[in-house]
């Protein structure tokens, strides 16, 4: 419970000294049951993730952090980024490693078993957003405090007029084929996230 309140006081004061930019942020078409937070690049516990930008999350109305609910840790999470290229596997990978060590407080002497890996596949191409699909084996210190796998699915999407890069992660414990995905699969961006 304690890192729980740590986590969300660290939110809640990255998004006051940040201010109204990333306040009004509204990149994922959901109603105001979502829980959300939003904050800007870079992120302070994943300080090497060396983009500009902000990110936004939203949790499911019931159920991210109870580990008998079908949605536990099931969410979504988008990154407009100052990225002028198209986003390769390896480099989600990367960024999706030091992401959940920075969640987790892994350093050089701290938390090594709670180190996470990923495994990123490009599943296709549609014009300029690129699908991708895999796997983030991490470590769960909110609520059950043990390793698990996050299978994820990303689309990145290159803007062409900002040459900015707004990346759509979808995450759940959850194999694809279950129930949880049916609603994952349905949330798209707002229009208007390239601007």
């Amino acid at each position: 419970m304690k890192k729980i309140l740590l986590f969300l006081m660290m939110i809640f004061c990255s998004n006051i000294s940040f201010g109204q930019k990333t306040e009004n942020a509204t990149l994922i078409k959901l109603d105001s049951t979502w829980g959300k937070e939003a904050f800007e690049f870079p992120i302070n516990f994943a300080q090497s993730i060396n983009y500009k930008g902000i990110a936004e999350v939203r949790f499911p109305p019931k159920g991210w952090i109870q580990q008998e609910h079908p949605f536990f840790w099931s969410y979504t999470y988008v990154w407009s980024i100052n990225y002028d290229k198209k986003i390769t596997a390896k480099q989600l990978e990367k960024d999706l490693v030091t992401y959940f060590d920075g969640l987790n407080e892994v350093r050089k002497n701290n938390n090594l078993n709670q180190k996470a890996s990923a495994k990123i596949n490009k599943v296709k191409q549609k014009n300029s957003v690129l699908f991708f699909e895999g796997k983030v084996d991490t470590y769960d210190h909110f609520a059950t405090h043990k390793r698990f796998i996050l299978n994820v699915k990303i689309e990145s999407h290159f803007c062409d007029e900002t040459k900015n890069t707004v990346i759509f992660f979808k995450f759940s414990p959850k194999q694809f084929t279950h129930k949880v995905w049916e609603t994952l699969n349905e949330i798209e961006l707002n229009d208007g996230f390239c601007d």
